[in-house]
């Protein structure tokens, strides 16, 4: 697992909150209604932040920095992440300051995305009222603060109302994760869903499978295919990482029966095979997302963009977007780039193992997808190549 470096904490202390806003002192979002401090009052620190990290964040407030928050499912590259243990570390993906000289922190949690969604806009508003705070110390004179604040404030206070009124996520019962929904997924162009990423990010997104079951018919217009080849979707979880349970000569024969454009690529399966268990990642997954992303490049972005999961941002290699999309000058090279983020990024960064925990980021219920299903679908594969094999994992 990659260690994200801690950032350099200055020596300031932390601002003290012994003279509480009255804005948090019914519930910090319960009154929309912003109201004038008094001078050098400060917000309380949020429960989410640890001391040394909240005067980080006081020092960038101080200094008029515009901290923008967001959650994992946000899209956005950050310069920073706050950890579910309230610390602050520098993110190494993030390799250039944005130009506008903004900082923008990523906050998890370890209770799900809702509870980290939640955080985020209980440090925005405690954020703001610290702005507030400083510009008062800065204009002691003043007997009311600028609109501009005052509607920031309210925004955000509504902003986390709104967060606050939805349900609790819900864990799913034994008897609920052993009922897939649906068959597998079916094809469909893709989705036209507007972007949340943009040139560096590696949000990924727009599948181009739906959450019904396969309609009548076949793969056309890319020419023929088996779909018995399909293997059906199984329920349950597995491991991101693990043994290969397929060889490079499964994975080819798999590709061209299903008519995948890929198959037509010189030495592809070897590459994708190499490029997963060379970091521990079983092909066999790569393959399932492959087919849920794209029906293995036979529809949608996928197949202009010779890309297996539909990766936001430029590529790596290549260097080439599509504007939202990495574009790729080869299937291989996006193998390469997928199992990449996946052991970089998905189980390195974020400390993910299993293959449900890394839809709910990749693929989140949040931008439509089915979560369930599309591990569903993985499963599916990863069990196929296992059947062909007696059940078990190849060397």
């Amino acid at each position: 697992m990659l260690e994200s470096p801690k950032i350099d904490l200055p020596s300031i202390s932390a601002p003290s909150g012994d003279s509480f806003s009255a804005l948090h002192a019914d519930s910090l979002f319960s009154a929309p209604e912003a109201r004038s401090f008094t001078p050098a009052e400060m917000p309380m620190r949020p429960a989410s932040v640890s001391e040394s990290s909240w005067a980080q964040i006081q020092q960038w407030t101080s200094a008029g920095t515009e901290i923008n928050y967001v959650t994992a499912s946000s899209g956005t590259v950050p310069d920073y992440i706050l950890g579910a243990d309230g610390n602050l570390t520098k993110n190494p993906a993030k390799t250039a300051p944005s130009p506008d000289g903004s900082v923008t922190v990523q906050v998890d949690n370890a209770a799900g995305q809702q509870a980290a969604a939640k955080a985020a806009s209980e440090l925005k508003v405690a954020t703001i009222q610290s702005q507030i705070a400083y510009w008062q110390r800065a204009n002691p004179k003043a007997t009311d603060i600028p609109g501009h604040f005052k509607a920031a404030l309210h925004s955000a206070q509504s902003e986390g109302a709104a967060i606050a009124s939805k349900a609790p996520e819900k864990t799913p019962t034994p008897q609920q994760q052993s009922q897939p929904q649906g068959d597998m997924p079916a094809p469909t162009p893709s989705t036209g869903r507007p972007s949340f990423g943009g040139p560096g990010s590696e949000r990924v997104g727009g599948s181009n499978i739906g959450n019904g079951g396969y309609r009548p018919g076949n793969f056309e217009p890319l020419g023929p295919s088996d779909r018995s080849v399909v293997p059906p979707p199984v329920a349950g979880d597995l491991p991101i990482k693990g043994p290969p349970t397929s060889t490079p000569e499964q994975i080819q024969e798999f590709l061209t029966k299903i008519g995948s454009p890929a198959a037509k690529e010189e030495g592809f399966a070897q590459a994708l095979h190499k490029a997963c268990t060379d970091r521990g990642i079983d092909p066999s997954v790569a393959v399932g997302f492959f087919l849920q992303e794209s029906t293995c490049g036979r529809y949608g972005r996928g197949h202009n963009n010779l890309s297996l999961g539909n990766i936001k941002g430029v590529s790596p290699e290549s260097g080439q977007t599509d504007g939202t999309f990495r574009r790729y000058n080869s299937w291989a090279e996006g193998a390469r780039d997928w199992a990449r983020l996946i052991d970089e990024s998905y189980v390195g960064k974020r400390g993910l193992q299993t293959l449900s925990q890394v839809i709910s980021v990749y693929a989140p219920g949040s931008d439509n997808n089915n979560e369930r299903g599309y591990v569903a679908t993985v499963k599916g594969v990863v069990e196929g190549f296992k059947k062909q094999n007696g059940g078990t994992a190849v060397a």
